[in-house]
């Protein structure tokens, strides 16, 4: 039987738009997966969770800062990253206008959709377009995603992996092309769920790994 660890939540980790941090963010998932003794093959999941979590705040326009850290607590490992960006109404209107270009949100892969909805956080856009419809988030409580209540409780919107995978796995022929696209995503068959939530102080990531 594999060791249960009781709740370990590590430093956090400043990052921002240039890349600061990267390195030791990476450093930080890889002393977490040695606390919670996995083999070399799920360390290597674990940091490449990791690198896509960085890579896709990586490629938000403009700029931002976050703190990245990891919570351990038996056999789950949930790496966290919470984004926010101090810019003047002009700027957020000129960012708004690059991110929403006319393309088809229906049919984007999931990595795509998951960066409209972390600039959404970050920039404020949520306050300037329905991201309910364009990405398909709902409005809940902060809880019912499993995020922490740790000062963004009123949360406006939230999306997870899982319940969007669900709902493609159960209209496969209605929507074959993003089912094919969740199958051939790194993030979705390594991750057990990403979760995303947003409010006005920002957004939340979220992605969860049980070994």
């Amino acid at each position: 039987m594999k060791d249960m660890i009781q709740k370990i939540t590590t430093e956090k980790v400043s990052l921002s738009n240039t890349g600061l941090g990267e390195s030791e963010a990476l450093s930080m998932t890889e002393h977490a997966a040695g606390l919670l003794h996995l083999s070399e093959k799920d360390k290597l999941r674990a940091r490449l969770l990791a690198e896509e979590m960085l890579s896709m705040v990586r490629a938000v326009t403009g700029e931002f800062k976050a703190d990245f850290w990891i919570e351990l607590e038996d056999r789950t490992c949930s790496l966290h990253l919470k984004a926010h960006s101090d810019l003047d109404y002009p700027k957020r209107q000129e960012l708004l206008s690059m991110s929403t270009t006319g393309k088809n949100t229906k049919h984007l892969g999931i990595m795509e959709k998951i960066r409209g909805i972390i600039e959404a956080g970050i920039y404020g856009f949520a306050e300037s377009y329905n991201i309910q419809s364009e990405y398909g988030v709902g409005m809940m409580p902060y809880g019912a995603i499993g995020l922490p209540d740790d000062g963004m409780a009123d949360i406006f919107y939230a999306w997870s992996m899982q319940k969007y995978k669900d709902e493609i796995d159960a209209k496969k022929e209605e929507e074959a092309d993003s089912y094919d696209e969740l199958e051939k995503s790194i993030i979705a068959n390594v991750a057990d769920d990403v979760r995303v939530g947003v409010n006005e102080k920002g957004v939340e990531i979220v992605i969860v790994k049980k070994f």
